[in-house]
């Protein structure tokens, strides 16, 4: 039993054409011999041959080619699942030519194929960023190494990984004057968004650029993207143009990006054309006054933004108009705020500011509920109220005087009146006899 000298023959072939790719195997971990080959072995011996080319692209038609498996050609069953094939032992001859019994078939290398998805050798990869030349050149290091400036067209190698690593991410701009912020690499191909400085590549299988002519030889560029900041400073007034505290907050709108601000001096804020959108004063929000906008598309800006908060008095007057003091007026505001209140000489208790105009006012007068008022300061800056008034009329300072001298008089005059009156009534005296 056996082969006969000079040993026994074991033919190793591939189904890949010469022309895409040359399919190289090692023989017992030491010698290569390119496919298609065959191997003469000593009867009995036992050998490994192992594929060197698992995955590749074919240089004819750009196919991908990935390692599947060793196959036994006689009845095309998986002889190895391993690049790793471990042979028979050799009793008889594995051949193509003498492929029936006694003796046996060759073994394929064999090859998942899918068609080609892009590139054939070297794929390209297209990286760009938002800073406009004339503001700042943006270098990238590639794998650790070399360094580039920004937009970029990297040739790497098919089924290749590669890192792009932004070196200046915080700048100011040449011409402009903005504060660049590094935000992000970003890609319309479909890979996720990435915070980190350093991009990793895909595997590289595609051309990643904006300039491919169809859907199958370009996903889109990676983009360096930063923000771009402008200085802004703000103030606020009054819708008479007054002005007033500082709000609670602020929100900026610009398409789906928002912006909410709790200081007002000296911010960065990206460089884009906001709408106020929101504003929140004494705890109230929704004060914003309507079609207010910030533009920073083209340099810093300070500027005053309206709130719908008006300045409210509430006068207090007597029956006959005169001012009345140290009357309490107990303010309830929409925040739920509550101020008590004590008018001055002028009748006059100055509240201040209200969010949106609109507030309650409960008056007590020398301890005697006088009545509550609602209002609103945006329409009625100042509320007229009227108490009762002990006398009739006056201020508080005159009244009790001017009072005092009509009653003096006027019960001077009604004795008087009484006392001629008596003395018209008296009896004449008897008659003399």
């Amino acid at each position: 039993m056996g082969c006969r000298p000079p040993g026994c023959q074991l033919e190793t072939i591939t189904h890949v054409p010469p022309a895409e790719h040359s399919i190289s195997v090692k023989l017992d971990g030491g010698a290569v011999f390119t496919l298609n080959h065959t191997f003469t072995f000593a009867n009995s011996t036992t050998h490994t041959i192992q594929v060197l080319d698992t995955a590749f692209i074919g240089a004819q038609t750009g196919q991908h080619y990935l390692f599947k498996q060793w196959t036994y050609v006689g009845d095309g069953s998986q002889w190895d699942s391993s690049p790793t094939m471990t042979t028979p032992p050799m009793y008889g001859n594995y051949t193509t030519a003498l492929c029936s019994p006694p003796n046996y078939c060759p073994f394929l290398a064999e090859y998942t194929i899918t068609p080609p998805v892009g590139c054939n050798s070297n794929c390209r990869l297209q990286a760009l960023t938002t800073v406009a030349p004339a503001d700042g050149t943006i270098r990238v290091k590639v794998d650790g190494a070399t360094v580039y400036s920004l937009g970029q067209i990297f040739p790497f190698g098919n089924g290749t990984v590669h890192t792009i690593q932004v070196l200046n991410n915080t700048f100011t701009g040449a011409s402009t004057g903005a504060t660049y912020i590094w935000k992000q690499w970003s890609c319309t191909c479909g890979v996720a968004s990435s915070s980190s400085t350093t991009l990793t590549t895909p595997t590289m299988s595609l051309n990643y650029t904006n300039t491919a002519s169809s859907p199958e030889n370009g996903k889109g560029a990676f983009t360096a993207e930063f923000d771009e900041l402008f200085q802004l400073t703000l103030s606020f007034k009054d819708p008479t143009g007054n002005s007033i505290s500082s709000p609670n907050s602020i929100t900026l709108t610009s398409g789906s990006s928002s912006l909410t601000l709790t200081s007002y001096s000296g911010l960065l804020v990206p460089a884009k054309s906001w709408t106020v959108s929101d504003v929140t004063w004494q705890g109230v929000p929704g004060l914003q006054v309507a079609s207010q906008g910030v533009d920073l598309t083209t340099g810093p800006v300070t500027k005053a933004i309206q709130i719908k908060a008006y300045s409210a008095t509430v006068k207090v007057v007597d029956a006959g108009n005169n001012p009345v003091a140290g009357v309490t007026i107990t303010v309830t505001l929409l925040n739920s705020t509550v101020r008590s209140i004590t008018t001055d000489s002028q009748g006059l208790a100055q509240i201040g500011y209200v969010p949106n105009g609109r507030y309650t006012a409960h008056v007590t007068y020398r301890g005697s509920d006088a009545g509550t008022w609602t209002t609103d300061a945006s329409t009625t800056p100042v509320l007229t109220v009227s108490v009762a008034v002990a006398g009739g009329g006056g201020a508080l300072t005159s009244t009790t005087v001017v009072s005092a001298v009509v009653l003096l008089t006027v019960f001077g005059i009604a004795a008087f009146l009484i006392i001629l009156a008596v003395r018209v009534r008296k009896p004449p005296p008897p008659p003399s006899i």
